[in-house]
Parts: structure tokens; sequence; C-alpha cells
């Protein structure tokens, strides 16, 4: 199942559980499907953004460290992802 998947308004799991205060359920997204933070709606906000206009202070700390952890650990990942998916290209364009 994609924990990242969207509906209409570009929202994700995340936005919604961030936006209604749900803090087990944006643990969960973080800890364990190492969702995407980052991800923005049709209207620019992040996850965290829903947070802080909803007044859920302990999301939004959260979510901040989590946006940290998760920038640090995916500097590298996503050079490597990259490299992955070239490498895929270059084999199928060969075939």
């Amino acid at each position: 199942v994609n924990m990242e998947q969207t509906d209409y308004d570009s929202r994700t799991a995340l936005h919604i559980a961030a936006a209604e205060g749900h803090v087990e359920v944006v643990i969960f997204l973080t800890e364990t499907c190492r969702v995407n933070p980052f991800l923005k709606d049709r209207w620019g906000n992040a996850a965290v953004d829903d947070a802080m206009q909803f007044g859920h202070n302990v999301i939004v700390s959260i979510l901040q460290e989590y946006q940290r952890i998760y920038s640090d650990s995916n500097s590298t990942c996503e050079t490597e992802e990259q490299k992955s998916t070239l490498d895929t290209l270059k084999k199928t364009t060969k075939l």
C-alpha cells in the first residue's frame, strides 16, 4: 500500500492525521512507514503546516524533528536512488 497516496486535494494520510490531531497515526506514518514529510497539498501546505494551523503543537514538534531526520537520511539516498534509476533506464534502452 502506498502510504503517500493523495486525495483530490493532493493531501496525504500524514496531512489528514496532522490536521485532525491524531498523534498515534502521525507516529505510525513517520516511524513505521517513513513517509515523505515535505509533500505539499494543492494549497502548498505540508503536514506540519496543517498541524500548526490547527494548534496541534505536539504534532508540530514530532514533524519538525522528523523533517530534520528525513532530510539528513535522504540526502545520500536520493543520489543512490537516482543512480539506480539511471542504471535501470540504461539497461532498458539497451534491450
